[in-house]
Parts: structure tokens; C-alpha cells; sequence
């Protein structure tokens, strides 16, 4: 080993540790991000697979700035363990996804590796195989969730995640891993197909050609930060869950203080694709929670928030007489037991109750 190969294997370390950690890190928001885009379609879930891209975007730039074999799988097992970590409400199951992911991103470097093809050939290669990482989490999920699902569910929400894989994790990466090579922070890293920018117009051809991944970074930085400011308090209670809204009196809700009043259900979660046996659930019923706020006389609606943003709306005169809907502690943090309602209105990391 020559005395410059140990800086150079420290820092491909470095960026395979900072890259995975950023991906993991971020899973929640991207996860909110798809909340969001179920929520304006109307639908539960699925819809959301559109952001998929911007898991394996990580990836991508993994395996790119190190171009060795089994970085893309090393990659996505570390980034599948952040997430896991960072508290996914997937558990195990967000590592083996991880995996697969980036299984997937190192046969696309073997590919490209071994090709004759101009750089601009390999460049297409490597967006149609982020395309294929990004949808094989619909054949995970399928595996250990969805099984019995329609086939034209699947094969609407695995088309949704390739064209995500396509664009975010693709073409998104490759405009990022430009913008950092005209910026000479991985020169000599990365296949650029790009011509020098000329002396005369230097600064503003810079910019121009660099669009792509400026928009990209400066919303990742703003919605990054607009999430955890004011969507998801970082230092905010997993059990405790804020009253708020139309209410004479707002309050922090916790369960420990209501142990005197807890009850026990049986319930059964049926949903569209996801089906839990039934099982006891022990917590507080949501109008006992709602009656301590006093909600005002103008109020019609419960709106029901949970970390990652999803959230789902209940008449309140029908909450106010349901002895079947509580919450209830789970592993990580509160959930919304809605033994009479369909499976896609059991919320998971209840922080917020707003009545309107």
C-alpha cells in the first residue's frame, strides 16, 4: 500500500459515512414530503412513492464518488440502519429496503464500469438503474405488507417510484454531482460531460448550467429546516401530544396522567392493503381528551397530526360519542386506536389533536 492510499481510503470512508448518515437522517422529511403528496391526491398512501427518488439520491452520489464494488450495498445497509434508528415506524424492514436499494445502484456501477458507451450513454444507465432501486421498495413493502394486494396497485406505485428514482435520484444526483465538480469540490471524482465554462461569462454560465441543483439543494435546506422548526419539534415528547384549536383550554396531553381512566378494546385493523389481527388496546378514549380542552361551540372537526405529517380528519360530533377510538402508548410513541373506522385512519406518532 503506497504512503498516499491511506488519505485517500480515509476520506471515501468519510464521504460513505457522512452521505449515509445524511440519507437516514433525512428519511423522515422525505417521508413527509410523500404525506403531502398523498394528502393532495386524497388518497391514504401510495402517491407518496413519487418522493421515493430522494432515497437512492443518496446513494447515487455514494457509489459515484467512490466507484468501488459493494459501496452502493455498504451504503444503503448504513443508511437503512440511520433510518432505523432515527426512529422509521418500518422498522428492520427500512434496512432490508436500504439494501436492496443499494444493491441495485452497484450493479448499475458494474454496468457503466464495464461499458464501452460515452459518458453520456453511462449517465443514462445509471438514471434507468435509480429508477429500478427506487421502485424496488415497492417489492419489499409488497413482500412483508401488502401482500394480496391488486397487481394494478403495484404496478401503478412501482411506476411512480421509478420515474421518482428517475428524476430525483437520477437526474437531480447527476445536475448535484456537476454542480459540485464546477465548483472543484469532487474534482477528478466524478465523469463529467461537461466543456469548461469559458473565461468571458465565467460567473454567469456558472450559474445557469448549475439551476437544477441549486433549486434542489436550496429545497432541501428550506423544507429541511420548515420541517424541523415547525412540523416536527426535535426535543417534543413521543407520548405526549399537544390539544389545540378551537378550545377553551389547549393543553399537552400525556397518558400517564389519565391512568386513572384508561380502558380497554378489541380491535381489528382492516385496511386497503394492510390488515392487523384483532388484539387488546389499552389507552384513553379521544372524547374524554377533547372534553378536558372544552372545545367552543362553533367547532365541527378533529384533525388528528402525527409526526411525519400525515394526518386525518374526524366529525367531532361523531369522535364526542365513539367509545371505540382512543389513544393508546406504542413502541414509538402515540397511536390512534380507530376500532370502528377504516385501517387508514389509525395514526402512528400522534403529536398533535386540532379541533376546528
Amino acid at each position: 500500500m503506497s504512503e498516499s492510499s491511506g488519505p485517500i481510503i480515509t476520506q471515501q470512508i468519510v464521504i460513505i459515512a457522512i452521505l449515509s448518515a445524511l440519507g437516514g437522517s433525512l428519511s423522515t422529511f422525505i417521508g413527509y414530503l410523500g404525506n403531502l403528496v398523498n394528502l393532495a391526491l386524497g388518497v391514504p398512501f401510495g402517491a407518496g412513492q413519487f418522493m421515493a427518488g430522494l432515497h437512492v439520491f443518496w446513494l447515487v452520489l455514494i457509489r459515484v464518488l467512490v466507484p468501488k464494488n459493494g459501496v452502493g450495498t455498504m451504503g444503503g445497509l448504513l443508511k437503512g440502519l440511520v433510518e432505523m434508528f432515527t426512529g422509521s415506524t418500518h422498522g428492520i424492514v427500512i434496512v432490508i429496503v436500504s439494501l436492496v436499494q443499494g444493491i441495485v445502484i452497484d450493479i448499475a456501477g458494474v454496468i457503466t464500469r464495464n461499458r464501452n458507451d460515452s459518458k453520456s450513454n453511462a449517465r443514462v444507465v445509471w438514471w434507468l438503474c435509480a429508477g429500478v432501486s427506487s421502485a424496488s421498495n415497492v417489492i419489499v413493502f409488497q413482500l412483508f405488507y401488502f401482500a394480496g394486494a391488486p397487481d394494478i396497485y403495484i404496478l401503478v406505485i412501482s411506476l411512480l417510484s421509478f420515474c421518482s428514482g428517475v428524476i430525483f435520484a437520477g437526474f437531480f444526483a447527476w445536475e448535484t454531482l456537476e454542480f459540485l465538480n464546477d465548483t472543484g469540490v469532487i474534482q477528478d471524482r466524478f465523469p463529467s460531460i461537461r466543456t469548461k465554462p469559458s473565461e468571458t461569462g465565467k460567473k454567469s454560465e456558472f450559474y445557469r448550467r448549475n439551476i437544477p441543483a441549486i433549486a434542489l439543494i436550496l429545497f432541501m435546506v428550506i423544507g429541511v429546516t420548515y420541517y424541523v422548526g415547525f412540523v416536527r419539534p426535535i426535543i417534543a415528547d413521543p407520548y405526549s401530544c399537544s390539544v389545540v384549536g378551537l378550545v377553551e383550554n389547549p393543553y399537552t396531553f400525556n397518558i400517564e396522567s389519565y391512568s386513572g381512566i384508561t380502558i380497554t378494546i378489541e380491535a381489528e385493523l382492516i385496511g386497503a392493503y394492510t390488515h392487523l389481527p384483532p388484539a387488546n388496546y389499552t389507552g384513553v378514549l379521544l372524547n374524554n381528551i377533547i372534553q378536558q380542552a372544552d372545545p367552543l361551540p362553533e367547532a365541527t372537526s378533529l384533525r388528528v397530526m402525527a409526526r411525519d405529517g400525515y394526518q386525518v380528519t374526524f366529525d367531532l360530533n361523531d369522535v364526542m360519542i365513539d367509545n371505540r377510538l382512543l389513544l393508546t402508548n406504542n413502541d414509538d410513541g402515540l397511536w390512534l386506536i380507530a376500532a370502528e373506522y377504516d385501517g387508514s385512519l389509525w395514526v402512528r406518532q400522534v403529536i398533535t389533536l386540532q379541533i376546528f
